[in-house]
């Protein structure tokens, strides 16, 4: 992933206190002021770069973020290693494989950056001002290119595909070579480029015709065929995660003068 990281110095409080004369205290870390809002660090940082930014990949990342998803992570993989061993036990083997997978990618990647779910690109913030919180809530906001590509989580591994126009959901499974892509997952998790989720039908029977962004992702539930409340755990927690992760790979990353670690 390339990531690209700036500095926003932002609008400072207009008064600090007098230090005495020959005072060795450090001076408190700048932290930003609570009239500036996110809508205006966007401004600042088009009117400075004059980059073009395609919205529907911009992104912001709150402090409550920041401290949650390396927990989500955790959680994600202890969980698939439960359904693994049920999956051993029941003679699975071809879930066994796909766990891993999922195992792996989730071990191999770090929990940040991350981005929390949600809109956060200047059209929707200047719509509504009750929208546009202030830019201290934030540990930084960016943008990504638009990439090439849609991510599947199936129930043969993790697969990139090549990004088409028109593209549907059905276009993309259909794709994935091989029988256990699918291994009975009745529902998908698409989880478009700003976050959201939506739950689609992926059978015969319940059918949704669904159109894929590039940077979507989309992760096949796991069968009702593995009842167990890690399976539960893992439907609803999984595409949550997934909802957290940049929306591509080329990204500029304004951090928050101040932001907390």
């Amino acid at each position: 992933m390339v990531v690209a990281t700036r500095t926003l110095a932002v609008c400072l409080a207009a008064s600090w206190l007098l230090m005495p004369l020959g005072a060795t205290a450090q001076q408190p870390e700048p932290q930003p002021s609570p009239h500036v809002r996110l809508s205006d660090a966007w401004l600042d940082t088009l009117q400075r770069s004059g980059e073009r930014v395609v919205w529907t990949h911009a992104f912001a990342l709150e402090h409550a973020t920041v401290e949650a998803v390396e927990p989500q992570r955790r959680r994600l993989i202890a969980e698939l290693e439960t359904l693994r061993r049920r999956a051993r036990l029941d003679g699975a083997d071809g879930l066994i494989a796909a766990l891993g997978a999922w195992q792996r990618e989730l071990e191999a990647s770090s929990a940040v950056p991350a981005r929390t779910p949600g809109r956060h690109d200047l059209p929707w913030l200047g719509a509504d001002r009750r929208r546009d919180p202030p830019l201290s809530a934030f540990h930084y906001w960016g943008h990504c290119a638009v990439p090439t590509w849609v991510e599947v989580w199936h129930l043969g591994g993790v697969s990139r595909l090549p990004w088409q126009p028109d593209m549907t959901l059905s276009q993309a499974l259909d794709q994935i070579a091989g029988s256990a892509a699918r291994q009975g997952a009745e529902h998908a998790a698409l989880i478009t480029p700003s976050g959201e989720q939506h739950r689609r039908g992926i059978m015969a029977w319940n059918h949704q015709e669904t159109p894929l962004t590039p940077g979507s992702r989309v992760m096949l539930e796991l069968p009702a065929s593995i009842d167990s409340t890690a399976r539960r755990l893992v439907n609803q927690r999984l595409p949550a995660y997934l909802a957290t992760r940049l929306p591509g790979d080329e990204c500029e990353i304004q951090e928050v003068t101040g932001a907390e670690e």
